[in-house]
């Protein structure tokens, strides 16, 4: 593997290095993109969120673990901790420097939790847009530690892979049965790590560094190996590019004023910067 080109955002928003990084490789890390008082609201949204605050969590409880995978979206409608931290603070200005658009939409929040004692919890390869309902290029996923993640439990980005654009089939988190909305029309993912012409990338991160990737690029993730928690809460953000697709996908991709080929402004998907 090879390491994620990184900048320091501690003290400035990415520049044009780190957006040519991004076009380039499909990824880039931001060092220090959140601080402590960031991070702590996101806990504290966290344990709202778990609590029943959250209409849309799913947990997830693999053979043979202990731990449970757990995930939500759009919890940001319920829970206001979350939208302090995506709205009220450098969270939009982070993917609005990266995205280099005129206008810019919040799509939506993903908080991930891997517990200790969830090894066979693994992220299968997949791309996001391939469970979006959206047309066109210009969606990052911009994604934060919440705990120190070591390379045992990183994630895994095959560099490149969003240049063509090209969707293939969805994957199921559960890795169970097949995704609930799969598109026999769309290519079969690659055998990506048997591939020793991929190029994989991967990091270790601190709470508060950042990963921003591409919503077209693949990636995955390890199950967790280790004894202590491995959290990190995601913010989507889209481009002026995007505009909605009306296709079948999961209800907290859609909103119901929303037709095919329009922008997907809405009081959902908010505009946030631009107008």
């Amino acid at each position: 593997m090879e390491p994620i080109q990184e900048f320091n955002a501690e003290h400035s928003l990415p520049g044009n290095d780190a957006r040519l990084a991004l076009r380039s490789d499909g990824v880039v890390c931001l060092r220090r993109a959140h601080d402590g008082e960031w991070l702590s609201l996101v806990e504290e949204g966290i344990e709202q969120a778990l609590s029943g605050a959250s209409e849309n969590v799913d947990i997830v409880e693999k053979s043979g673990d202990s731990g449970r995978f757990s995930f939500s979206s759009q919890a940001w409608r319920q829970v206001d901790a979350f939208r302090q931290a995506i709205i009220e603070s450098r969270s939009p200005d982070l993917g609005f420097s990266l995205l280099g658009t005129d206008s810019m939409n919040l799509f939506y929040d993903f908080l991930l939790i891997k517990e200790a004692g969830t090894a066979n919890a693994n992220t299968p390869w997949h791309q996001d847009h391939a469970y979006y309902p959206l047309h066109g290029v210009g969606v990052i996923n911009c994604w934060t530690a919440l705990d120190p993640i070591p390379m045992e439990t990183a994630l895994r980005f095959w560099a490149g892979s969003h240049r063509e654009a090209r969707i293939y089939q969805a994957a199921n988190f559960a890795g169970d049965t097949d995704y609930r909305h799969a598109r026999s029309d769309r290519p079969v993912i690659p055998d990506i790590d048997d591939d020793p012409a991929t190029r994989i990338l991967a990091t270790e991160l601190q709470p508060g560094d950042m990963l921003a990737w591409d919503s077209y690029t693949f990636h995955s993730a390890p199950g967790n190996t280790l004894n202590q928690r491995r959290a990190a809460f995601s913010i989507n953000w889209a481009s002026d590019a995007i505009r909605f697709h009306d296709i079948p996908c999961l209800a907290s991709y859609r909103a119901p004023e929303l037709t095919e080929g329009s922008s997907i402004t809405c009081d959902k998907f908010p505009l946030v910067r631009g107008k």
